[in-house]
């Protein structure tokens, strides 16, 4: 019997080496800048979210394949010193999994992704024994194919099956689409939801899942759920730094609150406060007490949407 006293979450998808750049801009066509700073730190999806869950106070399982390079292993020894379960990462002989990270002065960023030894992760990964005690499942940016077979094995056993296919929506959107029916959470920005809906936001409660949340960065997030829909924003008690990994800080907070309460306002009102939070922080990991954390959740709002998805993103 599952308890309501220490939830667990198992986090699927990739555990990566973040090479950070802080730049003063963009770069154009044959254009070199030099950076600010360069920071090298784990991150990934999947990881930027069992450590916010780890960070709120449930336990964290990551299931990932890691590179056995040096750095790879620092790197998951970090996420472990953060309250993570990483007992369960598949160890392989590949390079390590990379993003570079370009941040810009107001906290948003560009990245370029190489997979590396995240390409061998596999549904046998993931063990059914685990599973069936886990309180929830997320899967982050990995292959359709993987996500569909990890959630459909899941959906038996898991309370609550989460989903971020991340830029996946746009390379493999039929089988992002076929994936959603294993699911009750799904997690989009507003470029993946256009993708998602061929331009048409008003089609994602056509979309074969039970609750959507809606990511749109500075503006806040929408929920959908049963034909209701609500809006939260936040204004930040910190100036933003850094938004690498506030979307799965976002993840983290929704489904912690969501298994919690069952209530998709208070889920996201907490998962706002929790993105714009991460923002402060020049990390891919959530930072801060909870003492900061109480003062966001003062400054985010969340109501009842009035009119059209479209009218707010549209803002």
């Amino acid at each position: 019997m599952k308890t309501s006293e220490n939830y667990l979450h198992v986090s699927v998808g990739n555990l990566n080496l973040d090479i950070v750049t802080y730049v003063s801009k963009p770069l154009e066509p044959d254009e070199s800048l030099i950076a600010d700073s360069l920071e090298i730190r784990p991150g990934g999806a999947a990881t930027n979210y069992a450590v916010a869950v780890s960070w709120y106070g449930h336990r964290a399982v990551l299931i990932s394949s890691v590179s056995n390079h040096a750095l790879s292993m620092s790197a998951l020894e970090a996420v472990s010193e953060k309250g993570v379960i990483t007992t369960f990462a598949k160890i392989v002989e590949d390079g390590p999994g990379m993003v570079i990270i370009m941040v810009y002065p107001d906290g948003n960023r560009s990245m370029i992704r190489y997979l590396g030894a995240n390409q061998s992760l596999t549904p046998r990964d993931v063990p059914l024994d685990l599973l069936k005690e886990a309180h929830v499942l997320h899967v982050a940016s990995v292959n359709p194919s993987l996500a569909c077979e990890v959630a459909s094995v899941a959906e038996k056993y898991v309370p609550l099956v989460s989903y971020d296919p991340g830029g996946f929506v746009s390379t493999a959107r039929s089988r992002v689409l076929k994936t959603l029916k294993h699911v009750d959470v799904l997690f989009l920005n507003k470029h993946e939801a256009l993708v998602l809906t061929e331009g048409s936001l008003s089609k994602l409660e056509n979309l074969n899942v039970e609750l959507i949340a809606l990511k749109l960065g500075s503006k806040g997030a929408v929920a959908i759920n049963h034909g209701k829909a609500w809006y939260s924003h936040a204004e930040p008690v910190e100036k933003p730094a850094d938004t690498t990994g506030s979307g799965d800080a976002f993840n983290a907070l929704f489904n912690a609150i969501y298994i919690e309460t069952g209530s998709v306002e208070k889920a996201l009102k907490y998962a706002v406060a929790a993105g714009a939070l991460k923002a402060s922080c020049r990390s891919s990991f959530i930072c801060g007490d909870k003492r900061v954390f109480r003062k966001q959740l003062m400054k985010t709002t969340v109501r009842p949407l009035s009119g059209s998805i479209s009218d707010i993103v549209n803002e």
